[in-house]
């Protein structure tokens, strides 16, 4: 691979913990009580969403983000990262459209084998849930970036 010379060799992606103590004590202290499982679900939605985010960045620039765990969930850290509205708004939409097929497809999967089941349903609605509430264009959810980025298109 040939790189410019401007290119500079960029370190490994670092994880920052945002009050770990609550973040830990709440996910034991939840996953304790949840004798359903749907917590699990929800999680594993919640981790499909971020990751569309996240291998889109690493498409798009070659290496892994930085990443901040908090008691609100997981968020890139994009400070210093300059995005055109073009970036912006596919690096915005990865996560909801991760969460669109990922319900598309157990869905499509339930129907095709005939195997219905109330963790499957679970797992389609918590993902159209998560992925359609970040759609919203409310402050710090995709929707708001999605928005500004068309607003900006030029």
């Amino acid at each position: 691979m040939i790189r410019p010379k401007h290119y500079k060799q960029r370190r490994s992606a670092r994880i920052h913990l945002r009050a770990p103590l609550a973040l830990l004590f709440g996910l034991c202290f939840a996953l304790a009580l949840d004798s359903t499982g749907i917590l699990r679900v929800g999680l594993l939605c919640a981790a499909l969403h971020e990751s569309g985010h996240i291998f889109l960045y690493r498409l798009q620039w070659g290496h892994w983000p930085d990443l901040q765990f908090s008691p609100f969930g997981i968020c890139l850290m994009l400070r210093g990262t300059n995005l055109n509205p073009q970036q912006e708004l596919l690096l915005s939409a990865a996560g909801p459209a991760v969460n669109l097929v990922g319900c598309s497809a157990v869905l499509a999967w339930m129907q095709l084998s005939g195997h219905y089941s109330y963790m499957g349903y679970w797992f389609a609605s918590t993902n159209l849930l998560v992925g359609g509430i970040n759609l919203l264009p409310l402050p710090g959810l995709d929707g708001e970036r999605i928005l500004h980025s068309l607003t900006h298109w030029r």
